[in-house]
């Protein structure tokens, strides 16, 4: 069980076994862009790596599988829902597995931040793969470690958990009253920008919106986000790995596997919906143990754009049962297939819109009566001939009844991750003492000294030299 920060080296802890072990390591990963970087990364430094994911032609598919289980691949990437669906799961027990490795395993846990249902079935193929399991995350705390090692039927295992303290980093939030107030201030640090720098949002209007000003001000920012094409991500991704001084707006969807060590400042124009995914992203500042400043923008108002969040994401229960019965009429259970956004809309009831039918499809998924490929990616494109650019997802139905009960404990965990959020933005204490408790680091406990909170208490001049507005 591996709790390591971001940047302390978690892709080494399945590289290196790959490369000293017999057969294959499978790697449970829940994102086909941060698979497509891993399988680079690791060809980088001389191993055979593959992902099997929903965007693979049938062709390469059999390829992938036929070396798979000749031993040929030393690593092997699939998505937790790939892991469920019928003729990936018969072919599992072919391959010669030597470790499973669980990437971003606080999927796993219900109080987690980024909770995949898929991940809960994991520990089900320990009685059929004899082999070790490494669990890997980077942000857990204590509560959610826990729930992994159960949920993963981890005996007796071997706990490493870094910490949490990132001494060269410089926390601060800023109150800002709407978009101008954001901006004002945005612009204000990245006239002194050195090095990358990627400025988050909520939402991709968000994204465009900041983007688009930013560049009216002669500062020209890549936006990414879910719902450009996947080349104009890819391009964006490797412009911000090879430019000097990549500005980059984006989404949650930018930075998974983003390994670039002198990103110096990490903005947010607003809070994420939960501290752990805050730390995920701010962490991505100063890999390189250089100091870096993590800038988020508070509004009281944006709570309101997480609260539509968490409504999203537990759509009406009866839009459920409808979407549930119609699979369950034209597909039935155990059956793989293909649905393209256009059908799902059509079988949500062509009301909802593509955001609101994936919303519906992402709740049928937590209820584990449905497994469904591609999701957190928004789609990908499916398996007809090429230049289709039907978007869609590969799916299986598991169970012919549904059961709703999760919604009700979903909802509470979002309520109390915001809540912890608004505390945190609120709080009059030193914000590394406050990240640091969250996560249940023992590490130091007295002020940081660097903070925008410790500054304020400081005695006059003692922080000259640190970062401002």
């Amino acid at each position: 069980m591996g709790v390591l920060p971001t940047g302390a080296g978690k892709t080494v802890c399945f590289q290196l076994p790959a490369h000293l072990l017999p057969g294959t390591v499978l790697v449970v990963s829940p994102l086909v862009s941060l698979m497509a970087d891993q399988v680079g990364r690791a060809r980088a430094v001389g191993l055979r790596a593959e992902a099997l994911t929903a965007e693979v032609s049938v062709r390469q598919r059999r390829r992938i599988m036929s070396e798979a289980e000749k031993g040929i691949l030393q690593l092997l990437f699939v998505s937790p829902e790939r892991l469920h669906l019928p003729r990936f799961s018969a072919a599992l027990p072919k391959i010669p597995i030597s470790l499973i490795a669980v990437d971003e395993a606080h999927c796993i846990s219900q109080w987690g931040h980024d909770f995949r249902p898929p991940y809960l079935r994991i520990g089900e193929l320990r009685p059929r793969i004899r082999a070790p399991l490494l669990a890997l995350t980077a942000t857990a705390t204590g509560r959610v470690r826990e729930e992994i090692e159960s949920r993963l039927a981890l005996q007796r295992p071997v706990r490493v958990v870094g910490s949490f303290d990132r001494p060269n980093l410089h926390w601060e939030v800023r109150l800002a009253a709407g978009h101008r107030g954001k901006m004002t201030k945005i612009r204000s640090v990245l006239r002194h920008r050195a090095g990358a720098t990627i400025v988050y949002a909520a939402t991709r209007r968000a994204v465009e919106a900041v983007r688009k000003e930013l560049a009216a001000r002669g500062l020209p920012a890549a936006p990414y986000h879910a719902g450009l094409p996947i080349r104009v991500r890819s391009a964006v991704q490797e412009g911000f790995l090879n430019d000097p001084m990549p500005l980059v707006v984006a989404t949650n969807a930018f930075g998974m596997g983003i390994d670039r060590p002198d990103v110096r400042i990490v903005l947010h124009y607003q809070l994420p919906g939960s501290l752990e995914a805050y730390y995920q992203e701010a962490g991505r500042a100063g890999r390189d143990g250089r100091e870096a400043r993590c800038v988020a923008y508070f509004d009281g108002k944006d709570r309101g754009v997480h609260d539509r969040f968490a409504k999203l994401s537990a759509p009406a229960p009866e839009t459920l049962r409808k979407l549930h019965r119609n699979l369950l009429r034209k597909y039935g259970v155990g059956v793989e297939f293909w649905i393209s956004v256009a059908e799902l809309r059509r079988a949500t009831g062509g009301t909802s819109g593509s955001q609101g039918g994936l919303a519906v499809l992402r709740g049928l998924c937590r209820s584990g009566a449905l497994v469904a490929e591609g999701v957190d990616d928004g789609g990908v494109p499916g398996p007809g001939p090429p230049g289709d650019q039907a978007i869609g997802f590969t799916m299986v139905l598991r169970s012919k009844k549904l059961d709703l009960r999760g919604y009700e404990r979903q909802r509470l965990v979002h309520q109390a991750q915001i809540r912890a959020v608004q505390e945190y933005a609120k709080g009059r204490g030193c914000r590394r003492e406050a990240l640091l408790r969250y996560f249940g680091d023992p590490g130091p406990r007295q002020p940081c000294r660097r903070c925008d909170r410790c500054r304020e208490r400081a005695p006059e001049g003692l922080f000259a030299k640190g970062p401002t507005d």
